[in-house]
């Protein structure tokens, strides 16, 4: 598996992948969850996939195969705008901390219990948050994947009780970003090498920390 760094800087390479990318979502996250209304165009797309967003996308023989969001959470996001309710120890809202959504693996790849795509796919996660200056990543998160975060041993911040959205038990939660956390996940998923691959232009997460390393050099 490749699992492909995609933003505003470099998605002029990655048209065809981004389509498949949002057509990989809509199953899951409208006619699985039913978080949205059916389309004509089959594809999974909010407001928060904008120029704002950054996509990990995990691919093996050109097939999207799992993904997922993040965002700043300096900028209005889903859990700020719409599940604040569900937050009601704080909402993040700092250029390091990355609201971390729409997470998924495609039905016909998805493994049973807690194996090594899981593993793969979340430490890579992490190492991309070490690599950009990101502390945290959270938000609203489904409860089914708390006992993922206990094996990797992951420091989870929940930030309110157990909610219901639309009849899944979902909480709003922060992880912090540690080199201990990549690791562990990784071995999970049987790997130490990097699975991450950036083709183009880059453009950082945190702008803010681009512009103090740029002026320290």
């Amino acid at each position: 598996m490749e699992i492909h760094v995609v933003n505003q800087g470099n998605r002029h390479l990655y048209a065809d992948v981004l389509k498949a990318f949002f057509e990989a979502r809509y199953p899951i996250f409208v006619e699985e969850m039913g978080w949205r209304e059916p389309n004509s165009a089959k594809m999974e797309v909010d407001q928060y996939d904008n120029e704002h967003a950054t996509y990990l996308i995990g691919s093996i023989d050109g097939e999207v195969m799992t993904g997922t969001r993040l965002y700043p959470t300096s900028r209005p996001h889903l859990l700020s705008e719409h599940f604040a309710h569900m937050s009601p120890f704080g909402i993040a809202a700092s250029p390091t901390i990355a609201e971390w959504t729409r997470g998924f693996i495609v039905p016909k790849f998805r493994e049973q219990g807690h194996g090594p795509i899981k593993g793969q796919f979340c430490g890579s996660v992490m190492e991309y948050c070490l690599k950009e200056g990101i502390t945290m990543i959270g938000g609203v998160q489904d409860c089914n994947w708390l006992p993922l975060w206990r094996r990797f041993g992951w420091r989870v911040e929940h930030m309110g009780p157990v909610s219901q959205v639309d009849g899944r038990e979902c909480i709003a939660a922060y992880f912090h970003v540690t080199e201990e956390a990549r690791d562990k996940a990784l071995r999970r998923g049987g790997i130490e090498h990097s699975l991450l691959v950036h083709r183009g232009p880059y453009q950082p997460f945190v702008q803010e920390l681009a512009d103090v390393r740029h002026e320290a050099a």
